[in-house]
């Protein structure tokens, strides 16, 4: 996995690091603030990558209209 000089892990927009289904959100992830608040909002939107991840590899459920997964 990419780092930066100071050890924090390198991702993209997307929160992915350098390894393939691997994401990296909060204090660990370079650039990051440092912040609890930030730190849990980039939570929400790497679990939120996460499920798009495994859907485009069918993994998981499509999500239904409402937001909850398909039987």
């Amino acid at each position: 996995m990419d780092l930066d000089p100071h050890g924090f892990v390198r991702t993209n927009d997307h929160y992915e690091t350098s390894l393939p289904g691997l994401f990296a959100a909060g204090d660990v992830r370079a650039g990051s603030t440092k912040q609890i608040g930030s730190a849990a909002g980039e939570g929400i939107v790497a679990f939120l990558a996460v499920g798009r991840y495994l859907q485009e590899r069918g993994q998981v459920a499509e999500p239904a209209q409402n937001g909850a997964p398909q039987a």
